[in-house]
């Protein structure tokens, strides 16, 4: 089987996957990720900055300012801190038991 390697071009995320196709990216769910090709893996290394990292540094925020800093209830406001590589909607509140949201 071939692995497709995807890249999340607004957090710079990267995956791999061997049979699953997406359309969102797994760690900020963002709709602007890349499937990467076997020629340009080839041709030009990627390294590897290990799950959730970003590549420009971790203290830089702004325009698409990468993943939230912290995951938090809608309905109650109970917050936890962010977990790299961790969608903020997979972890439940444990007093409310919904889907967190991700916030700064």
């Amino acid at each position: 089987m071939d692995k497709k390697r995807y890249q999340c071009k607004n957090c710079g995320f990267e995956w791999h996957s061997p049979s699953k196709e997406y359309e969102k990216c797994p760690d900020c769910d963002s709709e602007n990720i890349e499937l990467i090709t076997m020629e340009e893996s080839f041709t030009e290394p990627i390294p590897q900055t290990g799950l959730g990292r970003r590549r420009g540094g971790q203290g830089a925020r702004g325009m698409g300012g990468g993943p939230p800093r912290v995951c938090k209830c809608p309905q109650c406001g109970y917050e936890s801190p962010k977990t790299p590589g961790v969608p903020c909607r997979d972890t439940k509140c444990p007093k409310c038991s919904i889907p967190l949201c991700g916030a700064d």
